[in-house]
Order: C-alpha cells, then structure tokens, then sequence
C-alpha cells in the first residue's frame, strides 16, 4: 500500500511530532507498505537519500519550529504527481494546523483519506473550553474553568482580579489550543498569575483557568470507539509537565492502570462518550483526574496522541495485548475499510 506519512509541522510539538514520525515510519515499513513522508511545514521529505527517516536528533535545524503556513507547503506537494495516487495519509502531527483541523479540512477538498478524526472534531477537541462545555452537557464531570480571550487592550489586572474572585488557589493556568503542557502553569497563588499567564500569553491569546484537583492522573485512550485498558501517570517528582512527560525516568506509567475495576469502568464509559460527542475516530486519549474518593473529573481529548512505542495510547493498546504494529495496521483498516487494507498491503 502507499502511504504519505505527516510529520513534523509548524507547532512548537513539532520535535514530538517527529519522533511519533519515526517510529510509525519504522511501523509501517515493517509491515511492508511504501511510505512517503512529508513535513507539512515545508512540503519537502523527511527521508534521507538512502530512504532512512531523517536524523532530526543531530541535527538542530531539523526540530527548530518553522514558519506558518503549513496548509499550502502541503498542499502543493499533494498536487505533484508523486502523491496522486496515494492510498491514504498516515498523520502524526501534534498541536498547531496539523491538529487543530486545518490540515485534515486540506485532506478532504484534495479528496485524500486519512487517520484520525475529521476536520471539525480536531477542532472542537483543540478547543478545550468547546469540549468542557459539550462534556458538561453530557453531565462529565470537568473542573470549574473559565476562558479568558486576552487582547493587547485588556488589561493583566483585571484577568487576575477576576480569577481570585472565582477560583480558590491552586488552579492551572494554560493556553486553550495547545498540548504536550506546553504554557501549563500550576498557580499555587495569586502572587504567581501574572507570570502564569505570560508564560500562557506566548502560546495563544486565549487562556484557559481550570480548578486544580489533587489526584491520580489517568488517561484513557480510544480506539476505533471501543476504550482500552487505562494507564496511570505518576511524575516523580511534581507536576506532569512538559519535562516530565518527555524526559526518561521522571515519570512512572502503569499500565493497566491498578484502580478499583468498577471506577475503572465508569472512567472508560465517560471516554468512550466524549469520544463519541465530539466525533473522534481512530486513536484517542482522554486525560482525567481520579481523587482520593474516586471521583474523575475530565480534562481534555486529545485526538493525535503520541505514536511512539512508548507513548501512552500505544501503552493503552499493548495491554490490551495489540503491539505497535499491529496498532498501526487497526489504524489503517479503520479509514481504508478491512477487505481494501487486505488486498492491497
């Protein structure tokens, strides 16, 4: 089969992109298809002249984040001839164009399939503020938040004055239409907002506050719409932040995850609906938190996960006894149809 792998892009994710990039690169090729890969970002291959992925770990100029305007670097090399005939598009892009909905709108004028959701549930999902309001309708439980849209005009002050009268300290600060933590800060007092929120500012003018709540966090990734065994995150050391998710040995993941059967069910249900009234397909994940009373309050979907063989919706499906390879394949037979995956791989 002939698959266009995307990796990479225009959105400070994009060095997690790449390495989801290699390693479902190294996935499908192990299982025999030909595959393409592009960085959107740019419209040129991400493979060396000797067909391997590029070694964007040496060098820099690889991860740097390039400029905006993904959207037309792909869709010019969609248009090459190269690429007319390509079975379906395999996307490991995290945050920015690549999951905000934008790339996959591209997809569909250029009549192309492709893995995960559609072009409104990667934009509706991006929006955190959006799916806390379709999951309080849904009667999931979500911390108390609120959006702030913050202009050159609006003055700091009266965020924060706001924030202290409705929320009790500690909260989480972090940009609405991002990921991998990146803007995340825990506030432990109204001293810590105004950095808080520059830090947020830096990655989008739209700023989400949610009520902090200690707890185990768990995820619960998605598959096909079918929820698979839930993995708990334990950072070694404070917050589940960007160093922690990234860096080897900060963090403890078990998998599945050792939480009392019933509650574990009901976290399932709750992803598996979320899911659903967004509109996800393929591969999912539904971050939570579980208190001590085991109550789970719901955080945010996240519709490309990370795809590496350690990333946590590939942990989820493992225990679940399918292997990264064969993860990828479910993934394909779920865009192509499972008769069109066997006769053509």
């Amino acid at each position: 089969m002939r698959i266009l792998l995307l990796a990479g892009g225009d959105s400070n994710e994009r060095t997690v992109s790449l390495k989801s990039g290699e390693a479902v690169y190294q996935g499908l090729s192990r299982l025999g298809h030909k595959v393409y890969v592009i960085d959107p970002s740019t419209g040129k291959s991400l493979l060396g002249s000797d067909g391997s992925f590029i070694d964007y770990k040496s060098d820099p100029s690889k991860q740097s984040l390039v400029s905006k305007g993904s959207t037309w670097s792909l869709a010019n090399a969609l248009g090459s001839a190269g690429f007319r005939d390509i079975d379906v598009v395999f996307i490991t892009l995290h945050g920015g164009s690549g999951e905000n909905g934008m790339i996959q709108c591209l997809l569909d004028l250029a009549g192309k399939k492709y893995t995960g959701s559609n072009m409104t549930a990667s934009a509706i999902a991006m929006d955190k503020a959006i799916a806390k309001r379709l999951c309080n309708a849904e009667g999931i439980p979500t911390p108390d938040w609120a959006l702030y849209r913050i202009s050159d005009k609006q003055p700091q002050t009266a965020v924060i004055e706001d924030i202290k009268k409705r929320f009790k300290f500690p909260v989480i600060v972090k940009p609405n239409d991002g990921g991998s933590t990146i803007g995340l800060t825990k506030v432990e007092s109204a001293d810590g907002l105004s950095d808080a929120i520059e830090k947020g500012l830096a990655e989008s003018s739209n700023l989400l506050v949610e009520q902090f709540i200690a707890g185990k966090e768990v995820t619960a990734a998605v598959l096909d719409g079918k929820p698979l065994p839930l993995v708990e995150i334990r950072p070694k050391a404070g917050l589940y932040d960007f160093e922690a998710k990234y860096t080897k040995g900060k963090t403890e993941y078990l998998s599945p995850a050792p939480i009392d059967e019933k509650v574990t069910e009901e976290i399932q249900r709750d992803a598996a609906r979320i899911y659903d009234v967004i509109g996800a397909a393929g591969l999912a994940r539904a971050d939570f938190i579980l208190t001590e009373k085991n109550e789970h309050y719901f955080l945010e979907l996240n519709t490309l996960p990370g795809m590496t063989e350690l990333s946590l919706a590939p942990m989820a499906a493992k225990a679940a006894g399918i292997d990264f390879d064969k993860l990828l394949e479910t993934l394909i037979k779920s865009v192509l149809g499972e008769e069109e995956s066997k006769s053509d791989g």
